[in-house]
């Protein structure tokens, strides 16, 4: 254990450990003395090297008289997927049959899907109910008898040193070349698809009708951005509007009251049939059908009325037809993400007392938000790229304006291009804030989340970096061990 080349080892398992569990592990790693893992005292540790330098390991200690229990197994997080850790356990197993025990033991944590699946894989049986949750049960056991194994072992190394006293276990090991699975028609697919995307990308430098130049000029011109702002406006406005509408709808359509059903689904129906671009001209038209709008007695007397037209104007008709467009969407994805909630929780909230109100809010929303989530990110990209339809009632959004610049210049390619590069952005920058809210409505589900990308970046760069300066300077040797 005090060799320089165990660092990585405990460095990583200390890191892993602390990751997934929350908790400093070096108590962990601490309750085992160095001198168990010695030869002397009936254990091991193993290092796997690939030119000079450790990617894998494991070691076993004494458990009982006929008994070694596997720990420290681990595999560099730079070397994972090849096959590492089951040749780890392999070698461990031969090891310790060599040395005459007749049965394996080790525990994991529940946290640790990966080594469950090693072992699993690696013919250990599990002593603990699979179905289960790990997180109810604790640390995982698992056991392996290798009374069959050890005498089939001995025989076989009987055999070869009659014929090559020489060759060990060891070597027959070592000499094992790991061959990965070779994907020929995936390299061939993915061959394809970089020539095609090579080929897209010099048209685009090389082609003169793009006309980059325009492209520049326009992309952050004043107009432009300004088109961008409505958009964006629009867009907030009506999502926010709509999902407040749909999500009444939602409820009414799951109420008991046969009215309140009949009256959402109604609703829905009719503005799922309806184009979006037939709706916004109706409500830009609206003064044609009533010329004032008024409160007073219904079949009576009217106590005040406005004109139609000056109570909605054209940006007011653009947003009343996208909400109540989108309401009838967002309702039907409010309802499916309601639906998804296993019944038997208002069941069991009903029977503590809670009331309904607080039940949908506290209970059933934030579990059907993993549902509504993914769907709902698509609506609000679907609205922000609809609002060109707006166009029709001359309203200055980013369609608009594109299409009156390159009406005046004649320009059509750049300035078609001008707008593709902010819907593309806009809707790429909406999808990041997708993800990071995704991630954080599956806590409930995840205890611990993936990483993130950048987190998987700043990661690698680390590993990388300790790699780097492990290679550059040994390390000292690690103190409670013997030399």
């Amino acid at each position: 254990m005090s060799d320089p080349r165990v660092r990585p080892l405990l460095r990583e398992l200390g890191e892993e450990y602390s990751t997934r569990y929350g908790k400093d592990a070096h108590s962990e790693l601490a309750r085992y003395p160095d001198e168990e893992f010695t030869t002397p005292n009936g254990g091991a540790l193993l290092l796997l090297l690939e030119h000079g330098e450790p990617v894998a390991g494991g070691a076993f200690r004494r458990y009982d008289e006929n008994t070694a229990e596997l720990k420290r197994i681990w595999t560099h997080s730079a070397h994972r997927r090849r096959g590492f850790a089951r040749r780890v356990v392999a070698e461990l197993e031969r090891e310790a049959s060599a040395r005459g025990y007749r049965r394996i033991y080790l525990t994991t944590g529940p946290r640790q899907p990966e080594a469950r699946g090693l072992y699993l894989a690696s013919g250990f049986t599990p002593l603990f109910d699979t179905e289960a949750d790990p997180e109810t049960i604790g640390p995982l056991p698992f056991e392996k008898h290798l009374t069959d194994r050890h005498e089939d072992h001995l025989a076989a190394r009987h055999e070869n040193h009659d014929s090559d006293p020489a060759r060990t276990d060891h070597e027959d090991l070592a000499s094992l070349k790991v061959v990965p699975t070779r994907h020929y028609a995936r390299w061939a697919a993915a061959l394809a698809v970089l020539v095609l995307t090579v080929q897209f990308l010099h048209g685009l430098v090389t082609n003169p009708v793009w006309q980059w130049e325009v492209f520049g000029e326009y992309v952050l011109s004043e107009t432009i951005v300004t088109a961008v702002g409505v958009t964006l406006q629009l867009t907030a406005y009506s999502m926010l509007l709509g999902f407040a509408l749909g999500t009444v709808l939602a409820f009414m359509r799951l109420s008991a009251s046969p009215v309140l059903r009949t009256v959402a689904w109604t609703y829905v129906w009719i503005f799922r049939s309806i184009p979006m671009i037939v709706q916004l001209v109706f409500w830009f038209n609206l003064g044609a059908l009533y010329r004032e709008l008024g409160i007073g007695i219904p079949f009576g007397p009217v106590f005040w009325s406005v004109s139609s037209n000056d109570l909605i104007g054209t940006i007011g008709a653009a947003l009343i037809g996208l909400t109540l467009h989108q309401a009838a969407y967002c309702a039907e994805i409010v309802r499916g993400g309601v639906l998804s909630v296993d019944r038997g929780q208002l069941e069991a909230a009903a029977a503590l007392g809670i009331p309904r109100l607080r039940q949908i809010r506290r209970i059933v929303l934030p579990q059907a938000m993993r549902a509504i989530l993914p769907t709902a990110g698509s609506e609000i990209i679907s609205l922000l790229k609809g609002t060109s339809v707006v166009y029709v009632m001359a309203i200055g959004e980013l369609f608009y304006q594109v299409k009156v610049i390159y009406g005046r210049n004649g320009m059509v390619i750049p300035l078609l291009m001008v707008a593709t590069a902010w819907y593309v952005f806009l809707t790429s920058v909406l999808s990041v804030a997708q993800y990071y809210v995704e991630r954080h409505f599956a806590r409930g589900a995840e205890r611990t989340p993936p990483p993130t990308p950048l987190q998987r970046a700043r990661r690698l760069v680390a590993n990388r970096r300790a790699a780097a300066a492990q290679r550059r300077r040994p390390a000292a040797p690690l103190g409670g061990g013997h030399e």
